[in-house]
């Protein structure tokens, strides 16, 4: 499958969503986020639904990347409000396994779909 394919996919449902900011990429080792996360994928014979979900204690301004394989599809920053959870939802074609990792306040975790 084309990366180009997957990248034009997820830039579409972006557009129509526009829940968070790009954020550059940004390399950290890898520590406990203080927020929980959440990453859900549906397939159907053509498509996979995505949905990454993160929920915070306090507020936070969180970056997500959203990855298959070594193909980033999203790079982005958001505030998650305290107990207010944020939720983004990508349309892609079918993969077999995507993963999300977050940052914040220097520490990330990455999430996958099993």
């Amino acid at each position: 499958m084309s990366h180009l394919i997957l990248r034009s996919a997820a830039a579409l449902v972006l557009a129509a969503t526009p829940l968070l900011a790009a954020a550059p990429a940004q390399a950290a080792p890898q520590r406990q986020l203080p927020c929980q996360a959440d990453i859900q994928k549906t397939d159907s014979d053509l498509t996979s639904t995505v949905t990454l979900t993160v929920t915070c204690d306090v507020d936070k301004t969180v970056g997500a990347r959203i990855t298959v394989g070594e193909t980033v599809l999203v790079n982005l920053q958001q505030t998650v409000r305290a107990h207010v959870e944020e939720r983004l939802t990508l349309t892609i074609p079918r993969v077999p396994r995507v993963c999300a990792t977050l940052q914040a306040d220097g520490e990330t975790t990455t999430v996958c779909t099993p």
